[in-house]
């Protein structure tokens, strides 16, 4: 329980911790699980970083994964740290959402910010309001538990409070900075899925010299209790050390989440679909009504294993075969998640490539979504694991390329380049070496035969999950070159 000078330390800072809950045992579940459900990508500026994919709601988010993994909903359920949640906040609570932070080697600080009724650190709908208060509730609650997964300390990028700050509302200013200066550029490429083609973020009208501002080390296993409402902040990594961390945050259930679903709208203000979302009641009662409440997700036995088994594809921890059954495993899952293809016929003679696409996804209309979950289930389970990492046999043939000079960034840069220009009928200039190959509305299926082929033209066989840990022409020709001699 918290004591009353714990009580005392979080009504007058908003914030209040480190505080012990979790033992080393109950930390490595969730962190393993993590660890066994992601992907290392290489951003444009050379930064990698841990991606996630969301199996409920069906993105790459590093959001909600509580909705699909059981040891993260029991974390955020236990009984230590809920206990102390409702001294604060009462015993009716909600958990709302999660988050995983994970700040690798490299990467910055995450600037000022305080969340009120947006979750947003982009300027897209400022309409659509993530939380709703009850006009009665003189003092609304929304906290965040934040875990340390690792220890966090100030060279790996600990919190930072403004104390006192949770009084006060800051005005948000809309489309004040460059993307690139946003409040979580430091650890994102600025221009995220969320974010579309925004040039700029918003910021708030806060000066961090006005407040007493004070940093929050953190062991793995103990958590921090703040109001989403108090000005925080994190540092950036100047440390050889990654910092992982997980977030939960908790409201009275008279606070309606996403309101516009009421309306049969379900894309949020970052433009995520959050029609599967749902809350967990973690305590007391909900007497409302107003938001989706389960103990947990709603997929059955068939989809779960599905999501399972997509994840061995999407993740490149099978040997994706070069015949048929590629474009049936990409038909597959497309009718799996999204049912009968309702897009035009493609134009075979202008995009031959995406004309193939149509044809796989197209040739399963009429079967239901789950049958087409059995049989994309049944056809990966007949594939071989795979050793995800480049062969080093075939690397003596690539290195010797290098050491002769028959093969270097630069080569690799121009097939590349020439490569996508004539995929995407477009101009080789419009190619960029820095420019996320996602950003080309490459398909996986795409991405695939271009590896594929890049391996062809190499002598050597490449991972299919290459470009999602080396994601620019820039990255993967350097990756390549320096790769190949490392290996010999």
């Amino acid at each position: 329980m918290l004591t009353d000078a714990q009580i005392k330390h979080f009504q007058e800072k908003g914030w209040v911790g480190p505080i012990d809950i979790f033992s080393p045992g109950e930390i490595t579940k969730v962190r393993e699980c993590l660890e066994n459900n992601h992907k290392m990508i290489v951003e444009a500026n050379g930064q990698e970083i841990m991606g996630f994919y969301n199996n409920v709601l069906n993105i790459e988010t590093p959001r909600d994964h509580h909705l699909f993994y059981e040891p993260l909903a029991n974390m955020f359920r236990h009984p230590d740290l809920i206990s102390r949640l409702n001294q604060i906040a009462g015993l009716d609570l909600l958990l709302w959402y999660t988050n995983v932070f994970c700040k690798m080697p490299g990467q910055g600080e995450i600037k000022w910010h305080q969340a009120i009724e947006f979750y947003t650190s982009s300027d897209i709908d400022f309409e659509k309001k993530t939380l709703v208060y009850s006009p009665d509730d003189r003092d609304p609650v929304n906290l965040t538990v934040w875990v340390a997964l690792e220890d966090s300390d100030r060279e790996n990028g600990c919190m930072r409070f403004a104390n006192g700050s949770h009084r006060k509302e800051f005005e948000i200013l809309q489309g004040s900075i460059p993307a690139e200066e946003g409040v979580f550029a430091g650890i994102s490429a600025h221009k995220t899925v969320w974010q579309r083609k925004q040039e700029y973020s918003l910021s708030y009208d806060f000066d961090e010299n006005d407040w007493e501002i004070e940093e929050v080390p953190v062991k793995a296993g103990q958590v921090v209790i703040f109001t989403e409402r108090v000005m925080h902040s994190s540092l950036p990594n100047h440390s050889d050390r990654r910092r992982m961390a997980i977030i939960g945050r908790y409201i009275r259930p008279h606070t309606k989440v996403y309101p516009y679903r009421l309306k049969g709208d379900f894309i949020d203000e970052n433009g995520h679909n959050i029609k599967r979302h749902f809350n967990i009641l973690v305590s007391g009662r909900d007497r409302y009504e107003y938001n989706v409440v389960r103990d947990k997700h709603d997929l059955d036995e068939t989809e779960v294993k599905f999501q399972v088994t997509s994840n061995l594809i999407r993740f490149g921890r099978v040997e994706i075969p070069e015949d048929k059954r590629k474009l049936e495993i990409y038909g597959l899952e497309k009718q799996a998640i999204e049912g009968d293809c309702q897009e035009q016929e493609i134009n075979p003679i202008l995009h031959p490539r995406k004309y193939i696409e149509w044809q796989a996804w197209n040739q399963f209309k009429g079967i239901s979504r789950e049958k087409a979950m059995k049989m994309y289930c049944e056809l990966v389970s007949t594939l071989p694991r795979k050793d995800t990492q480049v062969s080093t046999a075939n690397n003596i043939d690539v290195a010797r390329k290098v050491r002769k000079g028959q093969l270097t960034v630069a080569s690799i840069q121009n097939w590349l380049t020439s490569y996508l220009a004539e995929l995407l009928e477009i101009d080789v200039d419009e190619i960029e070496e820095n420019t996320p190959f996602e950003r080309y509305g490459l398909s996986s299926s795409e991405a695939i035969t271009l590896i594929s082929d890049l391996g062809d033209w190499l002598g050597c066989e490449l991972p299919p999950t290459l470009f999602y840990s080396y994601s620019t022409i820039g990255t993967v020709a350097e990756y390549l070159c320096q790769a190949s001699l490392a290996k010999v």
